[in-house]
């Protein structure tokens, strides 16, 4: 993975969920609320919070709309992880998460 598909990832998502392509299940609605709930205190998402959210996700959040968001979050993980962080893209997939939660 590179910088770039993080943030190429989330601007396909915003694009699929603005234009309806992309209709976020219950279980990945479930997930971003608990990533954004975790991400308050600090006002960012973290590693830890993505992991764990993965992790509760685990395997159906693999299948449902293609792993769309799994993928997303792996991609997030990454540039969290890395030495020289995608702050812009972390910031557009934070606003995404932001955008699925809104769409109960």
């Amino acid at each position: 993975m590179t910088p770039t598909a993080l943030r190429r990832h989330t601007l396909d998502l915003v694009k699929d969920l603005d234009s309806g392509a992309w209709v976020p299940t219950d279980l990945e609605r479930s997930i971003t609320d608990r990533l954004l709930t975790a991400s308050t205190p600090l006002g960012c998402l973290t590693e830890n919070a993505v992991r764990e959210a993965t992790w509760e996700g685990s395997e159906p959040l693999t299948r449902v709309n293609d792993g769309r968001l799994s993928v997303l979050l792996a991609e997030i993980t990454y540039s969290l992880a890395a030495t020289e962080r995608d702050t812009a893209g972390l910031a557009s997939a934070q606003a995404l998460l932001s955008a699925v939660n809104r769409r109960a």
